[in-house]
């Protein structure tokens, strides 16, 4: 009987003609936008220029300043009063300021002084400019301090020297962070609002009270429901995770029964919340507004999906470990960029079957009451 109900579900989906597109194409095209638009990696900042020196000085500290790739001279202006302008209108994330004499009292061994301007509106520019400029200035001025060394006889003088080693993401590129964790953000999308609108257009049809009264019964009725949406998610991890891999580049350094073993542990929390949803929906619609509203979005910000969980006050990062998407996000990073073991991730593992079974049985119980 069970697989009666497989079979009549799968032949539901297939007749759907819309359906199709949504399970396995909308998918990869989320993922292609998604992992292009989540990009956190800030180059090219326009900087709006006032350099009231003109010297040969300040030609060398400015052709420094824009050839590390950081910074583009967007604009050059003539006087200070210009500078908010061009800050307000957008025309440039950063300002600088070369003094005059600058290049006068650098002849002359004297300190000088050059301003930046961040546009604090863009923190993320505004973080990076801010970081990039002080960089570029510590070693122009690290070069002018080798240079008059070299011309006082002055071999080198002790110093420390950082070497920093970048572990599983060397080049600290955004898309290696984010689009491992964009197949659980899709995942769950689909697990939960697939199984909530479609068991939630069974009893608008008026067909589950048809399902339940027959001679199958209530639990394999539901088993019978949920286990081709089990099958669908398991391959939509398996697609998005080739997209990742051979479109993206991401690196993928762990073993891949795991990854569906971290799959099918958090698609049994997902299932349980579509399920669960579709027992206090009357309708799709009010299906669709709870799980974007008190489901998705809870998740998406409070999982460490973009803000780190450490950053968050304690009763934020208290709920988020009751967010089955916050464990399911440690494995896939763990497992593309660190190539992380069971050992490691064992106990995201646990606390995956702990929250779902509490999740399934909370939702079991409500169906068999409500039914």
């Amino acid at each position: 009987m069970l697989k009666r109900m497989i079979r009549k579900e799968l032949l539901q989906l297939r007749r759907d003609k819309k359906m199709f597109p949504i399970l396995f194409i909308a998918p990869v095209i989320q993922l292609l936008i998604l992992g292009y638009a989540a990009n956190f990696d800030i180059a090219d900042i326009p900087v709006a220029v006032s350099d009231h020196d003109r010297s040969e000085e300040s030609a060398n500290f400015l052709r420094g300043f824009f050839g590390g790739g950081y910074f583009v001279r967007a604009l050059n202006i003539l006087s200070d009063a210009e500078l908010d302008p061009a800050l307000d209108r957008g025309r440039a994330q950063l300002g600088l300021v070369i003094p005059e004499e600058f290049g006068e009292k650098l002849r002359r061994n004297e300190g000088t002084k050059v301003q930046i301007i961040v546009n604090g509106s863009d923190t993320n520019y505004g973080v990076n400019g801010y970081a990039w400029a002080v960089q570029v200035t510590a070693r122009y001025s690290a070069a002018i301090l080798v240079e008059r060394m070299a011309a006082a006889g002055i071999a080198s003088v002790p110093g420390v020297e950082l070497r920093p080693r970048v572990w599983y993401n060397p080049e600290l590129k955004t898309k290696f962070f984010m689009v491992p964790a964009l197949s659980g953000l899709i995942l769950m999308i689909i697990s939960i609002m697939l199984t909530a609108m479609a068991l939630v257009r069974e009893k608008e049809t008026g067909t589950i009270e048809m399902l339940v009264v027959t001679p199958i019964g209530k639990l394999p009725v539901l088993a019978g429901k949920l286990l081709p949406y089990l099958v669908i998610g398991l391959v939509e991890v398996a697609l998005v995770s080739l997209v990742a891999v051979f479109w993206f580049g991401v690196p993928f350094r762990g073993q891949v029964w795991i990854l569906f073993l971290g799959a099918l542990l958090f698609l049994f929390n997902t299932l349980g919340l579509g399920l669960f949803v579709s027992t206090i929906s009357r309708t799709q619609q009010r299906a669709m507004m709870i799980v974007m509203f008190v489901i998705m979005m809870p998740f998406i910000y409070l999982s460490g999906f973009v803000f780190p969980i450490d950053s968050m006050p304690a009763m934020f990062q208290t709920i988020s470990k009751f967010i089955p998407l916050t464990y399911f996000l440690e494995i896939v990073r763990g497992l593309f960029l660190k190539g992380s073991g069971l050992a490691n991730l064992a106990d995201a593992l646990i606390a995956l079957v702990v929250l779902g079974t509490i999740t399934f049985t909370l939702s079991i119980l409500r169906f068999r009451k409500y039914i």
